[in-house]
C-alpha cells in the first residue's frame, strides 16, 4: 500500500457542502410547518388554537423558502458562503426528532401532546441553526431580511396558548418557569 493510499484511507471525510446542510434543514423547516398545519386543522375548532397553529405554519414556510432561497443564492454564485463547519448529523438528528413528532401528529395527538411538541419544537435548536446557516451567507448584508418575526413575540403567542388550554401540569409549570427566567427583574 503507498504512502497516499494509506492518507486516503486515514483522512477524514471532507465535510458535506453549505448547499447540502441548507437543503437539509429546509427540508425540516418545512416539516415542522406540515406539523403545524396538521396541528390547526386537527384543533381548527378553536379559534385561538387555528390562530397560532396557522401563523407558525406560516412563519414555518418562510423559514424553509429563506434557507432555500440561500442555498439556490449560494449555488447561483450570488450570494457567498463563508466559512462554515456544521456536521450534516447535526442536522439529520434535528430531522429524525421533527420526523417522529410528524408521525405523532399525523397519529392524532391530543391537544397537550400537541402543545408539548409546538413547545419543544419551539425551544429545540431549530431556530439556532438556522440563523447560523443562514449567517454563512453574505445575505444580510445585501440587505435582505434573515428573521422573518421576533422569536419572543412568537414564543410569548405560544406561552399563553399553553397557560390557557394544557391540562398537562408538567408542561405549564415549565412554561411558567420558564417564562419567570426570561422576565427582566
Amino acid at each position: 500500500m503507498s504512502t497516499e493510499e494509506t492518507k486516503t484511507e486515514t483522512a477524514e471525510p471532507a465535510p458535506p457542502p453549505l448547499s447540502d446542510i441548507l437543503d437539509a434543514h429546509a427540508r425540516v423547516e418545512a416539516q415542522v410547518g406540515e406539523i403545524y398545519v396538521n396541528f390547526a386543522a386537527t384543533f381548527g375548532q378553536d379559534p385561538a388554537l387555528r390562530a397560532l397553529w396557522s401563523a407558525m405554519a406560516l412563519e414555518e414556510g418562510g423559514h424553509a423558502a429563506l434557507l432555500r432561497a440561500v442555498n439556490k443564492g449560494l449555488l447561483s454564485g450570488v450570494f457567498r458562503a463563508k466559512s462554515f463547519l456544521l456536521p450534516l448529523e447535526v442536522v439529520d438528528s434535528l430531522a429524525a426528532r421533527v420526523a417522529e413528532y410528524h408521525r405523532q401528529a399525523q397519529g392524532g395527538a391530543s391537544l397537550d401532546d400537541a402543545l408539548r411538541i409546538t413547545w419543544e419544537l419551539e425551544c429545540s435548536e431549530l431556530d439556532f441553526m438556522r440563523e447560523l446557516l443562514v449567517s454563512a451567507s453574505n445575505l444580510a448584508d445585501l440587505g435582505f431580511p434573515t428573521n422573518l418575526e421576533s422569536k419572543d413575540t412568537h414564543v410569548g403567542r405560544l406561552r399563553e396558548v399553553i397557560q390557557q388550554f394544557t391540562t398537562d401540569e408538567g408542561l405549564r409549570r415549565e412554561v411558567k418557569f420558564l417564562s419567570a427566567e426570561r422576565s427582566p427583574r
